[in-house]
């Protein structure tokens, strides 16, 4: 079996960041992309009436709203199938829905974990 250095959720982070049109090279590396996005994150979606909550909850927010720095897939056949393809039970209904529910709260948490560990 094949390891990575990333998880699933921390892979879709990483291959779906792009600053086209946001002026910054995407040829910089991890550590700094991790950074950059941070930075728009906040300057986006960080205000006076919402920085009260969690970071990570208001990032997944963010993240549905599909921001054009970091597009992740996000129609529900095309989560399932890359959730399968990387051997995710979502066998039934339950186990897709449970999939589907936890997705971006699970891509959130993976993108501070990278933040935190890089």
């Amino acid at each position: 079996m094949k390891t990575s250095l990333y998880t699933f959720f921390e892979k879709i982070i990483i291959e779906n960041i792009d600053f086209e049109g946001y002026g910054f090279s995407n040829e910089m590396d991890l550590y700094d992309k991790i950074q950059t996005l941070y930075n728009i994150f906040k300057k986006e979606y960080i205000h006076n009436n919402n920085k009260h909550l969690s970071e990570v909850l208001l990032f997944s927010e963010w993240l549905r709203g599909l921001p054009s720095s970091l597009t992740v897939p996000f129609e529900n056949y095309l989560i399932l199938e890359n959730a399968l393809l990387s051997g995710f039970d979502v066998s039934d209904e339950n186990k897709e829905d449970d999939f589907l529910e936890s997705y971006w709260l699970n891509l959130s948490k993976a993108f501070f974990t990278l933040k935190e560990n890089l």
